[in-house]
């Protein structure tokens, strides 16, 4: 049976100990990529659905309003993230794009985000009429 050096196993550890740090860093720049681009998504439907809301309005202004939501929700700080650039375009369908870069951390990742989040300015009241108006149809249709 062999004898177990003394300091053997603080050897193995320090060689491994890279490898670990290695696995947990990477996985928590990743997580901070996921988090920020779910974010980022969220916010442009949001800017994008009160820009769409406002295009209803006799004399709305739906790209202001989505403009300014996107100004709002951009300003929010983002981890290891930095040129945050927000653009809303349409008048009919609204559409907010979002890009983002990256900081430059551990292991020299630099990735770049980009979100967007797109609506159709509809009006609820006629387009609640149809659907139901279609329901009805199908209800009848079926019941004959």
């Amino acid at each position: 049976m062999k004898k177990i050096k003394k300091g053997s196993m603080t050897i193995e550890a320090a060689c491994l100990m890279f490898l670990v740090l290695l696995v947990i860093m990477s996985c928590v720049y990743l997580f901070f990529f996921v988090h920020n681009r779910a974010w980022l998504t969220a916010a442009a439907y949001e800017a994008a659905i009160d820009g769409s809301m406002e295009g209803i309005k006799k004399n709305g202004k739906p790209v202001e309003v989505a403009r300014k939501k996107c100004e709002e929700l951009g300003n929010t700080g983002f981890f290891t993230a930095e040129n945050l650039n927000g653009q809303v375009s349409g008048q009919k369908n609204i559409q907010v794009v979002y890009d983002l870069d990256t900081d430059k951390g551990f292991g020299g990742f630099d990735w770049h985000i980009r979100a967007e989040g797109k609506t159709a300015v509809i009006k609820p009241v006629s387009w609640i009429r149809k659907a139901k108006a279609v329901s009805e149809m199908v209800k009848g249709a079926t019941d004959g």
